[in-house]
């Protein structure tokens, strides 16, 4: 699956320092980290989409078994990354 940049930076952040199936997130933090751009929200809303977080409040993403599958593998980035 063709993910966008910032949906493949935000599952390498949760590679670097979430690293387990589960592993939350504040949606803040993101935009600390990547910035407040409306494209962060779309990234999220595509992640979750392809099953890679889930959305338990507002405020929070959290890291499916999926996803956690993806970063391990890292096979979440792009062919020619």
């Amino acid at each position: 699956m063709n993910l966008s940049e910032i949906a493949c930076e935000i599952l390498d952040l949760f590679r670097e320092t979430h690293r387990r199936p589960g592993a939350r997130m504040l949606i803040t933090t993101l935009d600390h980290r990547l910035g407040t751009d409306p494209a962060v929200t779309v990234a999220i809303s595509e992640l979750k989409d392809a099953g890679y977080l889930v959305a338990p409040d507002a405020e929070t993403v959290e890291l499916t078994a999926v996803g956690f599958d993806a970063i391990q593998s890292g096979r979440y980035h792009a062919a020619s990354d």
